[in-house]
C-alpha cells in the first residue's frame, strides 16, 4: 500500500504508514531517498506498534549513517542495489544485511538452490535459485568499497552550494535533511 512521503526529506512519512496499517499489513518498507535515511526511530516504533517487519531499501544509502550507524547496523533487514546508475555499481546485484544469522540463514538458502553453507554433497533442503555475486563483481565492488568514504566526504563538502545553486531556481527545492542522519551519501 502505497504511502505519502515527506516533503522535505522525500522519505516516507512515518505518520501516513501508521494511519494505513491494516491486519493485512506484513511488512514496511521504506526507501532511503537520494541518501537521506527515513526516520528510522519512528518506523520502528510502528512497526514494533504493528508487530510487522521493517525492510530497509537502502538502493540509494551506500555509506549513509543514521545517528553514527550505518544501514546493516539498525536492526531490520536492508537491501542493496549494485545496477549501473547506483554510488557503487557492479553492472547489476545486490546486497541484503541481515540484523540476526538466523534470517541470514535461511535467504543464503534461497540465494544458493537451497543448499545450506555445509552442504558439499549438492542435497538442497529447500527450493531456491541461484542468486551469487560472482566474483569479478564481487572485485570491482571492494575496489569501490575502500573509496566510498572519500566520495562521500566530497560530496557532502560540495552539497551546501549545490543546494543554494538549485534554490535559486524557480520551481527547485533541494531536498531537505533530517539531523539524525548524520551522514548523507548524496545519491542523485
Amino acid at each position: 500500500v502505497p504511502v505519502d512521503v515527506d516533503l522535505d526529506t522525500y522519505c516516507i512519512d512515518p505518520a501516513a504508514v501508521a494511519a494505513a496499517i491494516t491486519p493485512r499489513t506484513k511488512v514496511i518498507m521504506p526507501v532511503h531517498m537520494a541518501g537521506q535515511f527515513a526516520d528510522m526511530d519512528a518506523l520502528d516504533k510502528v512497526a514494533a506498534d504493528a508487530g510487522v517487519a521493517l525492510l530497509q531499501d537502502a538502493a540509494h544509502a551506500h555509506g549513509a549513517q543514521w545517528q553514527g550507524r550505518r544501514v546493516g547496523e539498525l536492526g531490520s533487514v536492508a537491501a542493496f542495489s549494485f545496477q549501473n546508475g547506483k554510488l557503487m555499481t557492479a553492472g547489476e546485484g545486490g546486497a541484503v544485511l541481515f540484523p540476526d544469522e538466523e534470517l541470514r540463514e535461511r535467504a543464503f538458502l534461497v540465494h544458493s538452490c537451497g543448499r545450506p553453507r555445509t552442504d558439499r554433497d549438492y542435497l538442497h533442503s529447500t527450493t531456491g535459485s541461484n542468486f551469487r555475486m560472482n566474483e569479478f563483481s564481487a572485485a570491482v565492488l571492494r575496489a569501490q568499497l575502500a573509496r566510498l568514504d572519500a566520495q562521500i566526504a566530497v560530496r557532502e563538502q560540495r552539497w551546501p552550494l549545490l543546494a543554494s545553486l538549485l534554490a535559486e531556481i524557480p520551481g527547485v527545492v533541494p531536498q531537505g535533511s533530517d539531523p539524525r542522519g548524520d551522514r548523507n551519501p548524496h545519491y542523485m
